[in-house]
């Protein structure tokens, strides 16, 4: 066994066991896995095993899948990259599947409300989060009033309609107009919030500059599916196909 075909097994592996491997330690044991399974490949020949005839059609599959694997590779090379009029056509043809939604970054002052806890505790919950609501309208800072909170307020970050788990939550939020504009507060499972809404991005298409990555992305299968149909239909005209099958009743 030589060291290129260790390294050549080797470069199969996953990277965390790759690593691993590359100790002399790991190494060796490595070498022994690969010795192990040449000598049991040896003994299935030895038995005759490799001459079985499902094991045939498993190995004619297989290279079967390499092979067409390998011509694809070659076609798509040959054919290259969609090029910058077909990305652009393709913009226009799916910019209802690139639009972005309706955006809002939020920040949220909550009051926690423990598991098993009494109408009474409730209620209280409920008054302390009226309070800092009130105090968030009367233009205290927000960072001051969410850690008078229950530690967890503090800004949500962007979001769009259905990123909130919490349905009340979502609706009271894409319910405010202005930027600076405060919730009533909501009720939660884990409690009650209020949520203020700093800022918002309004649903739009964006332009071809800002997502030509993206659409190459979504572009390049379609674009190997032509360069597949190309090559089936030159070889089926060459190769003069029909099918004769009886037609179903």
């Amino acid at each position: 066994m030589t060291q290129a075909e260790l390294a050549e097994e080797s470069a199969r592996l996953p990277s965390p066991l790759r690593e691993q491997f590359e100790r002399p330690a790991g190494q060796r044991e490595f070498v022994r896995s690969m010795i192990d399974k040449r000598l049991l490949a040896q003994e299935a020949r030895v038995r005759g095993l490799h001459q079985k005839p499902e094991i045939h059609k498993q190995v004619q599959a297989l290279e079967e899948r390499l092979v067409i694997q390998e011509l694809l590779a070659a076609e798509e090379k040959a054919a290259g990259t969609p090029g910058e009029q077909a990305l652009r056509e393709y913009y226009q043809q799916h910019r209802d599947e690139l639009a972005q939604p309706e955006r809002l970054r939020l920040a949220r002052v909550q009051v926690v409300v423990p598991p098993g806890a009494t109408a009474t505790q409730r209620a209280q919950a409920k008054q302390k989060a009226e309070r800092l609501a009130q105090r968030l309208k009367s233009g205290e800072a927000l960072e001051k009033v969410a850690a008078d909170g229950d530690g967890r307020g503090g800004e949500l970050g962007w979001v769009a309609r259905g990123d909130l788990s919490d349905r009340e939550l979502e609706s009271a939020a894409f319910s405010l107009k202005k930027v600076g504009d405060t919730s009533a507060v909501v009720a939660e499972a884990k409690g009650y919030s209020v949520v203020r809404l700093l800022e918002r991005r309004e649903a739009r298409v964006p332009a071809f500059e800002e997502v030509r990555a993206e659409v190459e992305g979504r572009a390049l299968p379609q674009w190997k599916r032509k360069v597949l149909e190309g090559l089936l239909a030159r070889l089926r005209e060459a190769g003069s196909v029909s099918i004769d099958m009886p037609v179903a009743p």
